[in-house]
């Protein structure tokens, strides 16, 4: 019987615990906002580190299991993962807000953490869709399919990877085939997301060069 340990959720409550963790020590004279951006930040990064290297270290026989052990309840775990990225927008703008009548060590400061903010945002964002639509592809022990790959009947999670980064940068697929209703509802919603994520960013960034001229 195959015992392989459970896929990114025990490393999701790890990088959590490790946020909340960080969260309390950090200095108490900064801003509330700013010690949960940099405690959010340092979670995702402990969290994507580890879902990286389960990605290297990943077979086909491993992913068909997380997939089937993952499938119940895996649409709410992409729901609040994708929640909390978007909210990380939010705090973004609080941490900016102001920007242009604090001193030159505040604007570094405060500008560094939301550039670092939306860069691991964005990586969340698009690879925990890439788990999703590996976990899907491999649903009901590998049979489930839904994507064509060109020359690969057996896609890896960095082929997932590269599905799902296309859409985070162009909001479209490439040389990946939708074949299948599920899928096509699970790309919509990603396309959607990922059109909503990058034009924020970019009203963000606006704002904050109108705001430090």
């Amino acid at each position: 019987m195959i015992r392989f340990h459970a896929g990114p959720r025990p490393r999701l409550l790890i990088a959590t615990a490790l946020g909340v963790v960080l969260f309390g020590l950090l200095p108490h004279h900064w801003l509330l906002n700013t010690r949960l951006l940099v405690a959010w930040d340092a979670g995702v990064l402990v969290y994507l580190s580890a879902l990286f290297v389960m990605f290297a270290r990943s077979t086909m026989e491993k992913m068909r299991y997380r997939a089937n052990l993952e499938d119940e309840g895996a649409i709410v775990v992409l729901i609040l993962t994708l929640a909390a990225a978007v909210a990380s927008l939010g705090a973004i703008a609080i941490e900016l807000r102001g920007i242009h009548d604090a001193n030159q060590s505040q604007q570094v400061l405060r500008l560094s953490i939301a550039a670092a903010t939306i860069l691991c945002s964005w990586f969340l964002v698009h690879t925990i869709f890439a788990v999703h639509y590996a976990h899907e592809f491999y649903g009901d022990a590998g049979e489930r399919g839904g994507l064509r790959f060109p020359r690969e009947k057996k896609p890896d999670y960095w082929d997932f990877l590269y599905f799902s980064f296309n859409f985070g940068a162009a909001a479209q697929t490439s040389d990946i085939i939708v074949l299948s209703r599920r899928m096509r509802r699970l790309s919509l919603g990603h396309t959607v997301l990922a059109f909503l994520f990058n034009t924020t960013v970019l009203a963000l960034a606006v704002n904050v060069g109108a705001g430090l001229i």
